[in-house]
């Protein structure tokens, strides 16, 4: 064997000695990888711009951002829970977050990659969207003639919690509510809409109030007249509800005229995020069924009136069958989702 000669062998080992001595950013060079590009280095990559969080459903929130000028994909995680939906390495520049966990905050963390490189992250929040719930807090049916007012009792609300009372009145005269009151509600409820069809003694209803939080409060609906034939109220409490402005929109019909069947009005333009209530009055006793996709609140034993609700608001007047009746009225309410 050739002897190594003594100033190869000391070349060897300065080339040896450089290298260890060489910062990691530079040992990319000699490494398989990242592959290098001209002018790009680890601190040269940009981070995604723009990056945006948007609750799009109960359960789904829609991400986006721009890319950055030199990449070859990305990195994205969620906290809290498992990301679903999105790639944890996405490929383009927007993807939807899915299987969320209703009125949930949630934090999404992205950075853009080139190659084995990674920029500095950007972070994006939402909170998905609330569902929004009805509870039946109260009744009350009054058949007492020659009244001025009718009290719901035993009612049973959450402090600042959103409510809705439902009033139908059928007088001997003409039928007009002048206020709506009592320990269940904070202050004076404000009307959201009512209605009474031409030539009849009947009006149909709704306020909003908020809840003082008692166990046995009351309700109390005071008219213009003494000429109670028959009255009846519903409250009805709201959960998951935007409570800033809690009433989206509503419709109103009323109709003298006979027939088998109930509509409401048309919520124009309504979001399926949002909740929906449905009440449905007759001047006669006979039958209601429940509308397709809604779940029953209150349809008292006499069926002259009906209350349903659904977490999904719908743009089309919801329909019920009944007997043939003299008078019917229907309110529709779309409530905003928190």
């Amino acid at each position: 064997m050739r002897p190594v000669h003594r100033k190869v062998l000391w070349a060897g080992i300065v080339v040896g000695i450089a290298i260890a001595l060489l910062p990691s950013a530079a040992l990319a060079v000699f490494s398989a990888a990242p592959a290098v590009t001209a002018g790009v280095t680890a601190a040269t990559i940009s981070a995604p711009g723009g990056f945006a969080a948007t609750a799009a459903s109960t359960t789904t929130v829609n991400l986006s951002w721009t890319a950055p000028p030199t990449l070859t994909g990305y990195t994205l995680s969620q906290s809290a829970g498992t990301l679903a939906g999105c790639s944890a390495t996405p490929s383009g520049t927007c993807c939807t977050a899915t299987g969320l966990t209703s009125h949930t905050a949630y934090t999404w963390t992205l950075k853009a990659a080139y190659n084995n490189w990674l920029s500095s992250s950007v972070q994006a929040s939402a909170t998905t969207m609330a569902t929004v719930g009805f509870t039946l807090a109260g009744k009350a049916t009054d058949s007492t003639g020659g009244t001025s007012s009718s009290t719901a009792t035993a009612v049973t609300t959450i402090s600042g919690a959103g409510l809705l009372i439902l009033v139908y009145r059928q007088g001997s005269s003409n039928v007009g509510i002048t206020s709506v009151s009592g320990s269940a509600i904070s202050g004076t409820a404000t009307a959201i809409t009512s209605q009474a069809p031409a030539s009849s003694n009947s009006d149909v209803a709704a306020y909003y109030a908020t809840g003082t939080g008692t166990s046995n409060g009351t309700v109390v609906v005071s008219f213009s007249a003494s000429n109670n034939v028959s009255t009846t109220i519903d409250v009805v409490q709201l959960s998951g509800d935007n409570t800033v402005s809690p009433i989206a929109q509503s419709a109103v019909t009323a109709s003298s005229t006979s027939g088998t069947t109930v509509t409401g009005g048309a919520l124009s333009g309504a979001s399926a995020s949002d909740g929906e209530l449905f009440f449905a009055v007759l001047t006669t006793t006979t039958s209601m069924s429940t509308p397709t996709g809604y779940t029953v609140l209150d349809v008292p034993a006499s069926t002259v009136h009906g209350v349903w609700d659904s977490s999904s608001a719908s743009t089309a007047g919801i329909t019920t069958s009944l007997g043939a009746s003299s008078y019917w009225g229907t309110i529709e309410i779309e409530i905003s989702h928190g």
